[in-house]
């Protein structure tokens, strides 16, 4: 289990669609507070639109990483909105405070906050699966 305070200095930061989107806050936390370095081939495209957004991620998750049944600390949460089809939003599994949680940024939440798995859905959003990083 993680201790919270080590989750500090991944809470708060601003949300920039071109510097630091989910995928963005997914990677750093990965390097930071983990230790692997996870690096997207290529050059990541940046699709500003949401629909194309959810595509990019949606790739990168099945390209980097294994579904998995049981999560553990560091593993990738793939999420989508409650009225889409397909999952857009990614996130990272820490298991802190006695509960599992997710670290996550977006648009709507204009910066990285760490919330409780079970609370997801009232911030709209669904758990489509877990991947351990390759």
């Amino acid at each position: 289990m993680l201790d919270a305070l080590q989750l500090d200095r991944f809470i708060g930061i601003p949300y920039c669609p071109r510097h630091m989107d989910c995928a963005d806050l997914a990677l750093l936390v990965q390097r930071e507070l983990f230790g692997r370095q996870v690096v997207l081939a290529g050059k990541r495209a940046r699709p500003l639109e949401l629909d194309a957004q959810a595509a990019a991620i949606a790739g990168y998750c099945t390209e980097l990483g294994t579904a998995v049944e049981q999560p553990q600390d560091g593993d990738a949460v793939l999420m989508r909105d409650f009225d889409t089809e397909q999952a857009g939003h990614i996130g990272i599994y820490v298991f802190t405070n006695f509960a599992p949680h997710v670290l996550h940024t977006s648009h709507k939440l204009g910066a990285s906050v760490l919330h409780r798995v079970q609370d997801l859905l009232g911030y709209g959003l669904v758990v489509e699966g877990f991947y351990r990083w390759k």
